[in-house]
């Protein structure tokens, strides 16, 4: 049976291989057709590699535009309390409206969560202010401040680029004298300060939390520059503030504006 099957086959396949040569008819594999690419405007030709290598994303902007803080004088301190209420225990302070703090939630009593840093002992908390000390500030969007406690140093971003890198001396981490990290605005400025506590002063302070200063290396209590003090810029050695070269200090006071972001980070 099984030759009968293979013949049988052989007799089928052989019929219709010669059926289209009888009647006349072309058989031929056609072309993979186009027309509805081309309808389509789809085009299939391979892009070159330069071309895709053009293409480069717009980089983020390393500051924000807006910051929220708190509605009172740079230098008035506010409570953050434990709970909802005035007569409540109080956590810490932060003080006016140059340092950033973070809403979590509002309240349908009149007060509003954040989360912030403590100014006396700069660790984080978290609390409960009136809602009506919350408010939205636009920054100046021209100049941005960066200062790297790592590396010890102050880098000045103008329109999105970097213009200006200065050394500079932050706090000591003993006692608590370090520089806070986290993000503030620049505030006021003055030419000089004093202080009696360190006997200490700086030239041409400027603000961006309370008693948080860019400045001079320091000078005594006859206005004159403590070489010694001046000989640490690059390393950790204030009180807190950020101290930088006395011309690098004049530049800073007369160049950057009030609303200037400030990015401290490590």
């Amino acid at each position: 049976m099984k030759p009968i099957k293979v013949i049988t086959f052989l007799i089928v396949l052989t019929s219709a291989v010669m059926i289209p040569w009888v009647t006349g008819e072309k058989t031929e594999f056609a072309p993979l057709s186009t027309e509805g690419a081309e309808s389509e405007n789809i085009i299939l030709e391979k892009p070159e590699i330069d071309a895709l290598q053009e293409i480069e994303p717009k980089p983020l902007s390393k500051f924000p535009s807006k910051i929220t803080v708190l509605k009172a004088n740079e230098i008035t301190a506010v409570n953050i309390r434990e709970l909802p209420s005035s007569d409540s225990k109080s956590l810490g302070v932060v003080y006016g409206d140059l340092v950033h703090v973070e809403v979590i939630k509002n309240l349908d009593n009149g007060y509003t969560e954040v989360s912030c840093r403590d100014y006396r002992t700069m660790k984080p908390i978290c609390g409960f202010v009136p809602t009506e000390y919350i408010k939205e500030v636009d920054l100046d969007e021209k100049f941005g401040v960066i200062v790297d406690l790592s590396e010890q140093k102050v880098d000045i971003y103008e329109n999105g680029n970097i213009i200006k890198t200065f050394s500079c001396s932050t706090g000591l981490d003993e006692n608590g004298c370090g520089t806070p990290e986290g993000l503030y605005r620049i505030g006021e400025r003055g030419d000089s300060f004093y202080s009696p506590k360190y006997k200490q002063g700086g030239y041409y302070w400027v603000r961006f939390n309370n008693n948080y200063l860019f400045h001079s290396v320091p000078f005594d209590e006859n206005k004159k520059i403590i070489e010694e003090e001046a000989e640490k810029l690059g390393q950790k050695s204030s009180h807190g503030c950020i101290r930088l070269s006395l011309d690098d200090a004049l530049w800073f006071y007369k160049n950057i504006p009030q609303g200037t972001p400030v990015v401290i980070k490590d």
